[in-house]
């Protein structure tokens, strides 16, 4: 994928897959159009060896070569602010080898709210020997002063169905692969990486809750519910809420869709459909709430565990 412009910006579903297009995107900057996928400069940048790729990201194990920063021992959910503006005072930096250096910022929407303004910074005037190549799955959180400054690139994502053939094609079997790409529909590399034990016990978690909330009215399942949502983190909330929404949704198809051809987690289709036996419309009032609790959990100032008992208590 090109990435002419001087600051250019992969959206679109998948993680790991706008990683891989921008380390791509970063060969073609450091080693000139047309180049060849195997010379040695392409192979040192695939393999994130090359000295002129930077590439920047809230966990330490995705970095490149990134400039000296005071670095915390917080958790890694998003981009520092003092590792933004290490990149930013290091831009102006000549190439060793290439003609153009490569900086990939992965995640820019995770950026800390502090660091917005470092960001805008570099890509106000990026340096002429500089290209840089920014992901971001969620785009809509990014001001309005960063998206202004980027060529945006829209990278449609694969489909569920596209995932789980990828990962038959690594040789896993259609039972694994099916659950993979229910939690990581768009991205095969996340869904061969995810925790799928884990991720399956939140599931069922969060459908136990909501079942309790929806067919008992407890309280106490409203509170517990609350709980499992207000994770340590606000992206993690975020992801929990999405899922939730996504097993309501599979809740009110249930009724209409004996044979599961659109439920996401079939595997739970008997307990997705006790669920559906709760009004449609309340199931997907319910969704679309999470949804939007989800788009505005960006702020680090507001409180997820407070904000999302409120939710719980609110269904």
């Amino acid at each position: 994928m090109s990435a002419s412009a001087p600051v250019v910006l992969l959206s679109g579903p998948g993680s790991r897959r706008l990683e891989t297009l921008a380390i791509e995107a970063a060969a073609e900057v450091v080693c000139g159009p047309g180049f060849d996928p195997e010379s040695p400069a392409a192979r040192r940048v695939f393999r994130r060896e090359h000295p002129d790729l930077m590439v920047v990201a809230p966990e330490r194990r995705r970095r490149v070569n990134p400039p000296p920063f005071e670095e915390t021992d917080g958790k890694e959910t998003t981009l520092p602010t003092a590792l933004v503006r290490a990149v930013a005072a290091d831009a102006t930096r000549f190439p060793y080898e290439a003609q153009r250096r490569a900086v990939v910022f992965l995640d820019v929407d995770r950026t800390e709210s502090a660091a917005f303004s470092a960001l805008l910074k570099i890509l106000e005037e990026p340096p002429t020997k500089t290209r840089f190549i920014l992901t971001a799955t969620r785009p809509r959180l990014l001001p309005s002063t960063i998206l202004s400054r980027v060529a945006l690139r829209p990278v449609p994502g694969a489909t569920r169905e596209e995932t789980a053939a990828a990962l038959r094609g690594r040789g896993m079997g259609e039972e694994e692969a099916e659950a993979r790409a229910a939690f990581a529909p768009h991205d095969a590399d996340e869904a061969a990486e995810l925790d799928v034990a884990g991720a399956r016990a939140t599931r069922d978690a969060l459908l136990e809750a909501v079942s309790g909330v929806f067919l008992t009215r407890s309280l106490s399942w409203s509170l517990a519910l609350g709980t499992l949502l207000g994770a340590d983190d606000g992206p993690e909330a975020v992801r929990r809420l999405q899922l939730l929404a996504q097993l309501l949704r599979d809740a009110a198809a249930a009724p209409v869709d004996p044979a599961g051809r659109h439920i996401l987690f079939r595997e739970r289709f008997a307990d997705l459909a006790r669920l559906g036996t709760a009004p449609a419309a309340d199931l997907l009032d319910a969704a679309s709430g999470a949804l939007a609790l989800a788009a505005s959990l960006t702020d680090s100032r507001r409180n997820v565990k407070l904000a999302t008992e409120a939710f719980a208590l609110g269904l």
